[in-house]
C-alpha cells in the first residue's frame, strides 16, 4: 500500500510518537509511506532518513492553497490510504482524499469532545471517512455516542511500546538519595496536565515529614501556566522538593527511577506514561479523567481518585508505597501494547 500520514503536533507528544512508530513500522512491512506535517514538527528530524516528508501548514481548516499542494502530493505518490492524526488536517485530508476516491482514516488521540454546532459539523466529518482509530476504549465509546457511528467503524488500537525499555536509575543525576520518595508527573507543561495540582499533592506529603521529590517531566508549552506553578512552589516553600527536568527522550528511565507516577489531567485518553508505568510495574495515581477499563488486568497498581483533592491524592500515594511488585503477564502486554501489535492492527483495518 501507498500510505500518507498527517500530523500537526507542535511538540513531541504521545500522538507524535504514534505517528513516528507507524511511519517506521509500515515502511518495515514493505509499504510506501509519506508524511505531511509542520516544519516545526520533531518528526522531520527523526524520520528524515526513513521516508519522504512534506512540510505544509494550513492557515485555516479549509485552506485552498494547502489543499492543492496536498492533492498534487497524493497524486504524485499514488497514495491509497490517508490517515490523519491531527485536527488541523482533518477537513483538508478528508476532502482531498474523497476527491481522489481514496480511503481516509482518522486517528483520534485525545478525548476532547465537541458541543453545539461543532458537534453537528464533525458528525459529517466522521461519517464520511472510511474508519476511525481510537487510542482508548473511552475515546471509542465517546465517538460512537457523540456522532452516532457504527461500532465497527471505530477501531480500538492501543499505542505501541518497547516492552523492555527503562533500566537506568537517574536519581544520581539529580542527587536524589535512595530513601527519598520520588513522584513523577509526565507531559508537556500546560493547564490540562495540571502540574500545579501535582505540586499541591507533593506539599501534602512534605507536611507529613516525608522526604519527597516531585519530578515534573516535560517541555513548557504554556509559559504563563509555568509561572503559576513556580509561584505556587514558592508560596508553599517546597522549591527544594520540586525538580523540572525539561524535555527528556528516555521517559522510561525516569519512570523506572520513580516510586509512584501521577496523572492529574482534566482530560485524557490513555496516557503513554500510564502504560509505560504498568510495563515497568510502577504504581500510578490518576484523576478520574483516566478510564481504566482498558487496563483491568493491571488495576492492582492503579488508583483512581475521583475527587480533585490533594489530600486524597497524597493518601493514595502513601497506600501505593507499600505495594509489592506485581507479576505482569508478558503475553497480555505483547498483545495489547507492543509496537508490532499496533502496526498489524492498523494495516488490517486499512485493508478491510
Amino acid at each position: 500500500m501507498n500510505i500518507a500520514l498527517f500530523d500537526a503536533s507542535k511538540y513531541w507528544s504521545g500522538g507524535a510518537q504514534r505517528v513516528y512508530l507507524c511511519c517506521k513500522g509500515f515502511k518495515e512491512k514493505g509499504h510506501n509511506v509519506i508524511l505531511i506535517c509542520f516544519a516545526t514538527n520533531r518528526l522531520n528530524v527523526l524520520l528524515k532518513n526513513h521516508i519522504k516528508i512534506f512540510n505544509i501548514r494550513p492557515v485555516f481548516d479549509l485552506d485552498i492553497l494547502a489543499a492543492i499542494k496536498i492533492l498534487f502530493i497524493l497524486i504524485k505518490y499514488k497514495i491509497d490510504i490517508i490517515d490523519i492524526h491531527s485536527p488541523k488536517f482533518y477537513w483538508i485530508g478528508l476532502i482531498t482524499g474523497k476527491i481522489l476516491k481514496k480511503k481516509v482514516f482518522i486517528t483520534r488521540n485525545v478525548e476532547y469532545r465537541k458541543k453545539g454546532i461543532k458537534k453537528i459539523i464533525n458528525r459529517f466529518l466522521y461519517r464520511n471517512c472510511n474508519g476511525v482509530i481510537a487510542v482508548s476504549n473511552k475515546i471509542k465509546e465517546n465517538l460512537i455516542k457523540d456522532f452516532n457511528l457504527y461500532n465497527d467503524k471505530v477501531n480500538l488500537i492501543y499505542d505501541g511500546f518497547n516492552l523492555k525499555q527503562g533500566d537506568f536509575n537517574i536519581r544520581k543525576n539529580y542527587n536524589i538519595s535512595e530513601d527519598e520518595i520520588v513522584i513523577s508527573i509526565i507531559g508537556r507543561i500546560e493547564k490540562n496536565k495540571a502540574q500545579d495540582f501535582a505540586v499541591e499533592v507533593a506539599y501534602e506529603l512534605v507536611k507529613n515529614n516525608l522526604k519527597v521529590k516531585l519530578l515534573i517531566i516535560g517541555k513548557i508549552e504554556d509559559h504563563l501556566f509555568y509561572k503559576k506553578i513556580i509561584e505556587k512552589i514558592n508560596t508553599l516553600k517546597i522549591s527544594e522538593n520540586v525538580i523540572f527536568t525539561g524535555f527528556v527522550k528516555n521517559t522510561a528511565d525516569y519512570i523506572f527511577s520513580s516510586d509512584v507516577i501521577l496523572c492529574c489531567s482534566y482530560y485524557e485518553g490513555l496516557p503513554r506514561s500510564l502504560v509505560e508505568s504498568i510495563i515497568l510495574s510502577k504504581p500510578v495515581v490518576c484523576s478520574s479523567a483516566v478510564d481504566i477499563n482498558d487496563l483491568e488486568e493491571f488495576k492492582e497498581i492503579i488508583k483512581i481518585v475521583k475527587e480533585r483533592n490533594p489530600k486524597k491524592f497524597a493518601k493514595a500515594i502513601l497506600e501505593l508505597l507499600s505495594y509489592k511488585k506485581a507479576k505482569i503477564n508478558p503475553d497480555i502486554l505483547q498483545e495489547k501494547f507492543s509496537i508490532e501489535s499496533m502496526i498489524k492492527k492498523y494495516l488490517k483495518f486499512y485493508s478491510e
